[in-house]
């Protein structure tokens, strides 16, 4: 599961590298793609929830937040999204979720095993 999140935010990541924040929200296909990456995203960490105790394993991590952004993301209509929002997410906390996951991942199972 950890694996799973982090190849999404790898594809957020590749797909937005090279946009400015004008860009971004001018491109409303990328906004709908990213949009539904950070809802894969916030579903993994969800399942990896249920099976390992995430704050007992690594305290620092933003483990509430990306579930929290998920249901938020999977609950709205498009006018209740702030796309500038969600590109301050990307460049803000993106990096920082997916190195929390990459310190993560060896202690819950790698992409090979049934725990990720």
């Amino acid at each position: 599961m950890a694996y799973h999140a982090r190849r999404r935010i790898a594809m957020i990541l590749a797909w937005t590298k090279d946009d400015t924040e004008e860009s971004y929200l001018a491109n409303e296909e990328r906004q709908a793609a990213v949009e539904r990456n950070f809802i894969a995203i916030g579903e993994a960490i969800k399942d990896l929830a249920r099976a390992k105790d995430l704050a007992a394993i690594d305290p620092s991590g933003p483990w509430r937040q990306p579930a929290r952004f998920r249901d938020f993301l999977a609950h709205q209509y498009e006018e209740g999204v702030s796309h500038p929002d969600v590109w301050r997410t990307i460049r803000d906390d993106l990096p920082m979720l997916d190195a929390s996951l990459e310190r993560l991942e060896p202690l819950v199972g790698g992409p090979w095993s049934d725990a990720s």
